[in-house]
């Protein structure tokens, strides 16, 4: 019934729309005291994509028939805004087009559009060599037939799991989720079974390595063979004393390989539901840690309850010179030195960098059967995500890109009003020797406030947002938190105090109304990023009795709600859109404005 409503809304909307243009232009609501002045949908989506552009325009017509006045606009894959500062190639036929028909259609609806984009990962889309690297430190490198190569032995006892030395642990034997099998092998006669017969829905395993050095490169390579199995198997490492990944790729679960020529493969390792025996890689770096602890498995079952998947000849060998970044201004160099440092040896003439390996010109005074040192800086890119890898900001590269990026979005969007920044879960940061030193909450602190100021300084002068996590203390902004170098701690104070938070913090956890209270506390406004896929809307429920608690303890200027989601499946994903704003309506009305 509530569908054949929506229809029917639908209809006379538009048909409202062609005959009273006067409304259609008025997409403002008169301010009020209390409630949401800014209602607005989250579409994350491709818009030079036909399926995504189509759906966008239905949103956009659902949400101005249900209350809601704004889209935050955040296209993505060839539709990205960043499309328009490549240094290479050029936007898809559909780019342009697509956006002025959206603009349009959306200024004749009655709904703002709001720019979702310029997260420091920005800068690396025009200028790959400013992305963030982790130091590599006097990898042995040993020389034969005038070449230099790591001397790279496994760290792994056991690697095939013939010799059940104990270093392996699995941890869902019970369950049946995870097993020794030795009826199927790749080498030898034992491997590793995963099952999804699992009564928990987990099947993991665990190693701790150990005899690591701190700041170096390592390649792991592994084998699975899979029998109609589909659960979601993912690699996660973690320092040993720490529950906070240091590579986990939210984009890949199986993490991220490198083809023969050193470069990063075209897909994520992933795998078929049946497949015979399949080698795969992963790079990671151990940063400030010398022991780890791996896990491969699945954290929840497919839909397949007999499937089965096998792994097999797991190594971890020390690398060198693998996915090397070096940048225009030489503030990342490549440094051989003899095996007792007493020599630091001079690229071209006595050595050439190759990937992976170092050449020895015939002048080279590197001699056969030497040992070097060889130390250089590891891109950080599919560690903790493929595309979100940010871009140090101690460049005023960085900034000069942010400018060029926010004025072609402005052009393109027809002027908006507002910008949102998506700094948001930002896991690899404050590696760059360049810095001057400081924490890392020092770091993005300086970052941001930069990058407020650097578009306020502009002709086009933003109001700006930007989510709450990497600032607040209650989420991200804490001693410790994946593969960023340093306490998190203060970055808040980089927060201009006219730029918006949304906070997206987690009701139910307890700590939304300790949010919303910090960043009040600092003067900040502050809008409700709400929904996340809880189809039973329960986490509206949650956050309207945070904001409420939250005000009842002298919070003000909470002024707008975003309907969040990031389900793939938009129909799915925006399914709930009209029964948030009727919940708002019908159990907080003065929130929502007639």
């Amino acid at each position: 019934m509530r569908r054949s409503k929506l229809s029917l809304a639908v209809i006379t909307l538009l048909s409202s729309l062609t005959s009273h243009s006067a409304f259609a232009e008025n997409s403002s609501t008169p301010s009020c005291v209390n409630c949401f002045e800014k209602r607005w949908v989250y579409f994350g989506g491709n818009v030079a994509l036909d399926a995504d552009f189509q759906k966008l325009k239905e949103i956009i017509v659902r949400a101005k028939a249900a209350g809601y006045n704004g889209i935050a606009l955040n296209s993505s894959g060839y539709g990205s805004y960043g499309v328009m500062i490549q240094r290479t190639g050029s936007a898809v036929s559909t780019y342009y087009g697509n956006f002025k028909a959206i603009v349009d259609f959306a200024k004749s609806t009655g709904i703002e559009l709001i720019p979702v984009g310029g997260g420091p990962e920005v800068p690396a889309v025009a200028a790959p060599q400013l992305v963030e690297a982790l130091p590599v430190q006097e990898t042995p490198f040993l020389v034969h037939d005038g070449k230099a190569v790591p001397l790279g032995q496994s760290i792994v006892t056991d690697s095939s799991f013939e010799n059940n030395d104990g270093a392996w642990k699995l941890f869902d034997t019970a369950s049946g989720g995870v097993s020794f099998d030795t009826s199927v092998a790749h080498t030898g006669n034992r491997s590793i079974k995963f099952t999804q017969a699992s009564t928990t829905n987990l099947a993991r395993i665990h190693r701790e390595l150990v005899g690591l050095r701190k700041h170096s490169a390592y390649r792991m390579s592994f084998w699975v063979k899979t029998e109609n199995y589909d659960a979601p198997l993912r690699i996660q490492i973690h320092g040993a004393d720490t529950s906070q990944p240091i590579y986990s790729n939210a984009s890949a679960g199986l993490g991220w390989g490198t083809d023969s020529k050193g470069q990063w493969n075209k897909e994520p390792n992933g795998f078929a539901a049946t497949q015979e025996w399949t080698k795969y890689d992963i790079d990671f770096n151990t940063g400030n840690f010398d022991r780890l602890k791996f896990y491969l498995g699945s954290w929840s079952n497919g839909k397949y309850k007999l499937g089965k998947a096998w792994l097999d000849d797991v190594e971890i060998n020390e690398i060198g010179l693998a996915h090397t970044v070096r940048r225009t201004d030489k503030s990342l160099p490549v440094i051989v030195q003899s095996e007792d440092r007493s020599i630091t040896y001079v690229e071209s003439k006595d050595y050439v960098v190759e990937v992976g390996s170092l050449t020895l010109p015939q002048e080279s005074s590197i001699r056969e059967g030497d040992v070097l040192r060889v130390s250089a800086y590891q891109s950080g890119r599919n560690m903790t995500s493929a595309w979100s890898t940010p871009a140090s900001a101690c460049h005023q590269s960085f900034f000069d890109i942010q400018k060029e990026y926010f004025d072609k979005v402005y052009g393109l969007l027809d002027s908006p009003k507002k910008f949102f920044l998506y700094y948001d879960e930002n896991r690899l940061l404050n590696w760059d020797p360049v810095c001057p030193p400081g924490s890392a909450g020092e770091y993005l602190a300086n970052m941001f406030k930069k990058h407020q100021d650097t578009l306020a300084a502009g002709v086009n002068k933003p109001e700006l947002y930007v989510w709450n996590d990497m600032f607040d203390p209650y989420v991200n902004a804490v001693p410790v938190y994946w593969a960023v170098n340093g306490d998190l701690r203060n970055s808040w104070k980089g927060l201009n105090t006219d730029t918006t938070v949304v906070n997206w913090s987690n009701p139910k956890d307890g700590k939304s109304v300790d949010s919303l209270k910090f960043f009040a506390g600092h003067g900040n406004k502050q809008m409700i990023a709400g929904y996340y896929d809880v189809a039973d809307l329960t986490n509206v429920r949650a956050w309207m009795q945070s904001l409420s608690e939250a005000e009842k303890n002298g919070v003000t200027g909470v002024n707008g709600f975003m309907y969040t989601t990031f389900d793939s499946d938009k129909a799915k994903g925006y399914g709930a859109l009209e029964d948030v704003a009727e919940f708002i309506k019908q159990n907080y009305s003065a929130r929502w404005p007639k």
